[in-house]
């Protein structure tokens, strides 16, 4: 092999090396950045507030509808862990599923009772 190839090759391996190195700090970075590093952080509700402007009674229907719907289809415990529920009752579950519908349809605070009653009446169908 002449002295030539063999440099590019030294060379290419140097390249490689280094250019493996980089990749695997960066993601060793990137891993460490994926989650808060503090309980504190991870308990802060970033979500904007519940609008506080009358819902539209097509808009409390939909809450009332899909509420009813994924209450019915599926069990307590299941709904409790989708949702980060702590305390696991009825009550307090139909309460989280009725917030995540009124978020999803941008619907006022008003909808939220109609979405936990819907949630509550699939408990007792489902």
């Amino acid at each position: 092999m002449s002295e030539r190839a063999r440099r590019i090759l030294i060379g290419l391996g140097l390249v490689l090396a280094v250019g493996l190195v980089v990749g695997g700090v960066s993601a060793n970075r990137a891993d460490e950045d994926d989650g808060p590093t503090t309980t504190a952080e991870a308990s802060i509700d970033t979500r904007p507030p519940l609008s506080t402007l009358p819902t539209p009674e097509a808009v409390q229907t939909q809450v009332f509808e899909r509420a009813f719907s994924e209450c019915a289809s599926y069990d307590v415990a299941r709904l409790a862990g989708k949702y980060n529920v702590a305390v696991i009752t009825e009550q307090s579950v139909a309460q989280a599923v009725a917030e995540a519908w009124v978020r999803q349809f941008k619907a006022g605070r008003d909808a939220l009772t109609d979405g936990r009653d819907g949630c509550l009446q699939g408990f007792s169908r489902g």
